[in-house]
């Protein structure tokens, strides 16, 4: 039996039938390529997406580290799809013969029957061949039988094609079942990886920084310490739309929920970092639950810090420093009560000018060192006047001032919120007193003559200026004529002239005013009495001062005269003991006298020297008295101030201390030189210059007695010339009388 050998276009017809198998099945090929990579790159893009969501979650860092971690990966993932999808898309570019090889280690000898198909007709074109045409269409007949007959979907590894769709399906099932059981970690994950949002992984722990200011910034004083204060109980919460943002961390911090179960942290660590100083690492202080405090030194610099503490970590955070703002000056304006000026005067504010007179109005202008927010004024004691702006950096406050008061000045400047240190202003009350008077009467005693001379001196000072000055002069005179004697008193002022400029007040005056009794001569027995006076120029209303009472008994000249001789006396009674201690040292100095006995008696000398200047005071004294109360006769105080005060006061002064000179010589000297005899000359001298001055008292003495007995001889014969003539008026009244 013969086999058909087939045609030209028979094998034409095989060989485009294989192809068009060969093509279906390299399509498919291509798909299931194309499956694989897509598998790949799901489950590759899946299992990054769970292991940054992971990272995020356990480390979470920040917005330039997630975008290095997306950069890294995703460059990673690309370079693995693309050596995959290489490789894959080599093998579906293959052409029929190529295919044809690799389907034939699937099955071996199919291969060969592809090649013949597709090769051996195009060798009957060639005349030079040397192969059998019909031997070439039978073998091509039968291989196209062979390819024909077999089953090209058994080739396909469906269990690949499974593998690579539950592979694609997991890819997209992980996601899916992520989204749907955690859809917040999930959202957030997508928004912190996909959209660079900066929200944050729900956390135990918020730490707010209190006392930030509108830039998020710690604002401290320079060169001071900087109490950082920081609390995690949310105390900055606030609901902004359907968020809820945390303050006091720099930037604010935006969460969808409010956090509900939160914990403290056990430590909250703090890290400063400043340009010209090392970094310093310290842990806050806790000082109550969910409050933590720390103290950054002294710096003139500002610096940054970051805080870490729980699950929570924020920063870096400025650290400001600033100037605090100062008082830069004070200016104080008064107008004082009373007067006519309208217009404020202005005071220098040294402490020593910054007392004013009570109901003086005040304005304090306050002025600091830099643009203010507010002024604080604190008053001690009563409430503080009310502060009025006038400038960027000034305030002003007017008040009426009652009492002294002293103010606290606080500041706080506009740009930084820092207060001021506390600076104190003090405003004293200016009392202005009644003037202080003294009135004093100078070589009179407390019993005067009716005729004597009263030297009166009166000195008065005043705050503001004085105004008047007087002296008030009163007489009380008892009355015995009546049942029931009662003083009667007198009053008389006696003013007191004195030049006032109202341009330059003045302040303090003296006069001497000089009240003669002889005038109007006033009965023995009245009682004097001097006040001095005086009115001061208070804008309040004049206020008067006045001194202390000088008081005068008036007696009669032979009384005061009697006590003025017993005083004297008495002087004289010293003066000869002083005598008589001189004269007893005239032995000691005449034989050789010791040291110690020259200093003895020179110790002696010193007293006797002070003791004679004494009584030639006193008795000089008790001369001008007689002189002022017309005691005595012109004569006799003559006699008293040649004969006895002047010698006193030349022995005070010459010859007594010329002895100390001698005794202080020979005390240091030989007892037999030159300077015993001097010394034994001094001191004869001295003893003979005493008994001349003890002579003159006693011839002073003398010649009072004889004058007071002539005169005492005199007042007896008017006496009896004045009972003679009562007596004569008597008898002749009796003679002319008419009798009943």
């Amino acid at each position: 039996m013969s086999i058909p050998t087939p045609t030209t276009e028979d094998l034409a017809d095989a060989r485009a039938r294989l192809r068009a198998d060969l093509a279906r099945l390299r399509r498919r090929l291509r798909l299931q390529l194309g499956l694989e990579v897509l598998a790949e790159a799901l489950a590759v893009a899946a299992a990054a997406g769970a292991l940054l969501a992971a990272l995020d979650w356990r480390l979470r860092p920040g917005l330039p580290a997630r975008g290095a971690l997306l950069a890294v990966a995703s460059a990673a993932i690309l370079a693995f799809l693309a050596v995959r999808a290489a490789s894959r898309w080599r093998t579906a570019r293959l052409d029929d013969l190529s295919l044809a090889l690799t389907l034939d280690r699937l099955r071996p000898g199919l291969g060969q029957q592809v090649a013949d198909v597709l090769q051996l007709p195009g060798q009957l074109d060639d005349p030079a061949g040397s192969a059998s045409p019909a031997m070439i269409r039978l073998a091509v007949r039968r291989a196209s039988e062979a390819l024909g007959s077999s089953d090209w979907t058994r080739l396909w590894n469906r269990g690949r094609t499974a593998a690579h769709v539950a592979l694609g399906i997991a890819a997209l099932a992980l996601p899916a079942a992520f989204a749907a059981i955690a859809p917040d970690a999930a959202r957030l994950s997508l928004a912190r990886w996909l959209r660079g949002s900066d929200e944050r992984w729900p956390q135990s722990t918020y730490l707010s920084v209190m006392n930030l200011d509108a830039r998020g910034r710690l604002v401290a004083p320079r060169d001071e310490r900087a109490l950082l204060e920081v609390r995690s109980d949310l105390p900055l919460i606030e609901p902004i739309g359907d968020r809820w943002s945390v303050g006091g961390r720099g930037a604010p911090l935006l969460l969808r929920r409010r956090p509900q179960a939160l914990q403290n942290p056990e430590v909250v660590a703090v890290r400063e970092r400043s340009p010209k100083a090392p970094t310093r690492s310290a842990n806050m202080t806790e000082t109550s639950p969910a409050r933590y405090q720390y103290e950054f030194p002294p710096a003139f610099e500002s610096s940054t810090f970051e805080l870490a503490g729980g699950d929570d970590w924020l920063g870096p955070i400025t650290l400001e420093r600033v100037d605090r703002p100062a008082l830069a000056k004070t200016r104080i304006r008064v107008k004082e009560p009373g007067t006519a000026d309208p217009d404020f005067r202005d005071v220098d504010d040294s402490p020593s000018r910054m007392m004013f007179l009570p109901d003086s109005e005040v304005e304090l202008t306050l002025e600091g060192t830099q643009d203010l927010a507010a002024a604080k004024l604190t008053a001690n004691p009563g409430p503080p006047p009310a502060l009025t702006r006038t400038g960027p950096r000034t305030f002003t406050t007017r008040w009426t001032l009652k009492e002294a008061v002293t103010f606290e000045i606080v500041l706080t400047s506009s740009e930084t919120g820092l207060t001021s240190k506390p600076s104190f202003l003090s405003v004293g009350l200016l009392r202005d007193r009644e003037p202080r008077v003294t009135l004093r009467a100078t070589g009179v005693g407390g019993r005067v003559t009716p005729t004597a001379t009263i030297p009166l001196a009166l000195a008065a000072t005043d705050d503001f200026g004085l105004a008047a000055l007087r002296i008030q002069a009163d007489r009380s005179v008892v009355v015995a004529d009546s049942d029931k004697p009662e003083p009667q008193t007198k009053r008389a002022a006696i003013p007191i002239p004195f030049e006032s400029d109202p341009a330059r007040p003045t302040l303090d005056h003296q006069a001497r005013h000089d009240v003669a009794l002889q005038a109007d001569p006033p009965a023995v027995g009245t009682l004097l009495r001097f006040t001095g006076e005086a009115d001061d120029r208070c804008a309040r209303g004049a206020q008067t001062g006045r001194s202390g009472v000088l008081a005068f008994s008036v007696v009669s000249p032979d009384e005061l005269f009697y006590e003025i001789l017993i005083r004297q006396r008495a002087e004289r009674a010293k003066f000869v003991a002083l005598v008589d201690a001189a004269e007893k040292q005239t032995p000691a100095l005449e034989g050789d006298a010791k040291p110690e006995e020259v200093v003895a008696i020179a110790r002696a000398g010193q007293s006797a020297t002070r003791q004679v200047g004494q009584i030639a005071g006193r008795i000089a004294d008790a001369l001008q008295e007689m002189k002022l109360n017309q005691i005595g006769s012109p004569k006799s105080h003559r006699l008293l101030q040649d004969g006895v005060v002047d010698p006193l006061r030349a022995l005070a002064a010459g010859p007594l201390p010329q002895l100390q000179a001698a005794l202080q010589a020979l005390a240091a000297a030989d007892a037999r030189g030159p300077a015993k005899d001097e010394a034994r000359r001094r001191h004869a001298e001295v003893v003979t210059t005493m008994k001349q001055i003890l002579e003159q008292m006693s011839q002073w003495e003398s010649f009072v007695d004889v004058v007071n007995q002539v005169a005492e001889v005199i007042k007896m014969e008017q006496k009896v010339l004045q009972q003679t003539e009562k007596a004569r008026e008597t008898r002749a009244q009796e003679v002319f009388d008419d009798k009943p």
